[in-house]
């Protein structure tokens, strides 16, 4: 958290800096980027960084589930780019219906699906065979026909053979961002979220990491949405989310970086 702060004063010195060159909010460019939840702090870091590195164009956030977000596009909402998670084959969707360009498309930032708990949970042995334990009464997940953190976990379920056996026990949350929040409430005795969804909570803990092998890779892939009339400014804030500053603000927000 100290380097976050750090990271957020050099970008405000930043800012000062370029104050001087002249650039009005009536000159500046905006883009306007749909992004998965559960990239929220990475963003505003990395949109605080590009703003300052280019201060002819402003990017505007918008944070919804990756579902929520491709039936924006489809319906012509006046979205440039997204990024949000590949699971749940939305992005697929968008570029086989021909809502992004595809050349565009690149994976960001990549994540592990994790259990979840309350932080004063405590658990003894195996902490799977508590999960289908009759102790374990509500256990959250993201609704996997939006939430792509959701389907991960049904994957997770399935290979483990407990999504029947839980299936009355699931609580269906909008957003990975909810299922935390229900399961640092203690609403869920359990959640399964990204392992960068906990990277600041103080309410909730890891119990366990989903096995290897158990759930397809998490990425976050970002594109340009061809209805875009901000071409240069949409190839521009792409390029920046592979440069050395954003990925630094991935680490910093607790997600994996792609192979190169």
């Amino acid at each position: 958290m100290r380097r976050i702060l750090v990271f957020l004063a050099m970008i405000s010195m930043l800012t000062l800096l370029i104050a001087s060159t002249g650039v009005t909010a009536a000159t500046r460019r905006e883009i306007t980027v749909g992004a998965g939840a559960g990239l929220l702090d990475a963003l505003q870091l990395i949109k605080a960084s590009f703003e300052a590195a280019n201060p002819d164009v402003s990017v505007s956030l918008t944070f919804a589930s990756a579902g929520a977000i491709t039936a924006q596009v489809k319906q012509g909402a006046p979205l440039d780019a997204v990024i949000f998670p590949a699971g749940g084959g939305h992005m697929d969707t968008l570029g086989r219906e021909g809502f992004i360009v595809p050349e565009t498309r690149f994976v960001a930032a990549c994540d592990i699906i994790v259990l979840a708990v309350p932080s004063g949970t405590k658990v003894a042995g195996d902490p799977w065979k508590w999960l289908a334990s009759p102790s374990v009464q509500r256990i959250a997940i993201g609704d996997p026909r939006i939430v792509p953190a959701g389907t991960y976990a049904m994957q997770v379920l399935q290979h483990m053979g407990l999504d029947k056996f839980l299936a009355e026990r699931l609580v269906y949350a909008r957003t990975v961002q909810q299922v935390l929040t229900y399961v640092e409430l203690g609403e869920a005795d359990a959640g399964f979220v990204y392992g960068s969804t906990l990277y600041k909570s103080t309410k909730a803990k890891v119990l366990a990491k989903a096995p290897s092998g158990s759930y397809e890779d998490v990425v976050f892939e970002g594109a340009m949405v061809k209805a875009t009339q901000h071409k240069e400014e949409v190839q521009e804030f792409l390029a920046y989310l592979r440069s050395p500053e954003a990925r630094k603000a991935f680490e910093e927000c607790g997600f994996g970086l792609p192979r190169e």
